[in-house]
């Protein structure tokens, strides 16, 4: 007896119906779900940043606030501001993690923390210099506002944030040529560019306040730059340098393009630029500025390069 016809695909309702539930497969469903998390890792970035603001804001504005608020002055600091030290390299990573795979963006992360922590701690420690001249920052220390230090010397954010800012301006400059020594140098640029404002709101603006001063770091032997000596800068681009070559030799180049990197980058600068208005060092916000809008126009004028600040779809 002839088995009866299959009729599962057979009618045309059936084809309707299979039509309209496409196939997703599991690499999307994973993209989407970091899709989801890089969306929470913003919100608590930017919320991070805009509480800060915010709390300096009123105590500019209404200075008896400072009354009530003293006691907690504090923790009220050091929580934004580890959350937003946090925030940032979990963000490069959901960023390029799902299109580098996760084999490749491990070496990204471990490259740029041992490459950044790395200078620091050597920076710190005084471990090479040629004779005043500690070597690649000049002579410097942090104190305890970025919380427990490795060798209690470097605070545990700071390499991360060497390598979340690296492979970010290292997006950019990939965005402005194809010529490999070109885009190596301009994204160590890119990185250099960021402490124009960072180093004066962290070093220089130094606000004092119940708890007493908030300065993140500090020069024993001063410099020209609000206490920052040139040879910080030539380090930054040194060692940033270091870290684009192993992303590019070792670890196979960025051969993507994050839509959200010009934000992140763009609020990255704001915050320390923010902190240098409300202290009023016009000089430091002048230079920020200027130092902030170069890659925004070299991107704006370079024909072809893919640049939005926000997503079209975001």
């Amino acid at each position: 007896m002839p088995s009866s016809p299959r009729t599962d695909h057979a009618g045309p309702d059936n084809l309707v119906e299979k039509e309209q539930r496409p196939f997703v497969p599991r690499t999307s469903l994973r993209r989407a779900h970091t899709s989801q998390l890089f969306v929470g890792a913003l919100a608590l970035f930017a919320g991070s940043i805009a509480f800060s603001v915010l709390g300096m804001l009123l105590l500019q504005l209404v200075p008896s606030s400072l009354s009530y608020f003293g006691p907690y002055l504090g923790a009220l600091i050091s929580a934004p501001t580890w959350t937003y030290m946090s925030m940032l390299p979990v963000l490069a990573i959901l960023m390029y993690g799902p299109e580098l795979g996760w084999k490749r963006m491990s070496f990204f992360v471990v490259w740029g923390c041992v490459s950044g922590g790395a200078s620091e701690l050597i920076g710190t420690t005084g471990l090479l210099a040629i004779g005043d001249l500690v070597l690649p920052f000049g002579q410097y220390e942090y104190t305890s506002w970025l919380g427990p230090k490795f060798a209690d010397h470097v605070p545990y954010f700071i390499p991360a944030s060497w390598f979340a800012m690296s492979i970010v301006s290292f997006d950019l400059a990939r965005r402005l040529s194809d010529t490999r020594w070109v885009y190596l140098l301009v994204a160590a640029t890119f990185m250099t560019l960021w402490d124009v404002s960072l180093d004066p709101a962290m070093n220089g603006a130094g606000a004092q306040y119940a708890v007493g001063s908030v300065t993140f770091w500090s020069y024993p032997q001063g410099g020209f730059y609000y206490g920052m000596p040139i040879s910080n800068w030539i380090g930054w681009l040194a060692v940033s340098y270091v870290i684009m070559l192993g992303y590019e030799y070792l670890g196979g180049s960025l051969d993507t393009y994050h839509p959200w990197a010009p934000a992140v980058y763009l609020l990255n600068c704001l915050f320390p630029l923010l902190i240098l208005v409300m202290q009023g060092m016009t000089v430091a916000v002048f230079w920020g500025a200027v130092a902030t809008a170069i890659p925004f126009l070299a991107l704006w004028r370079t024909p072809g390069a893919s640049f939005r600040f926000f997503p079209a779809n975001a």
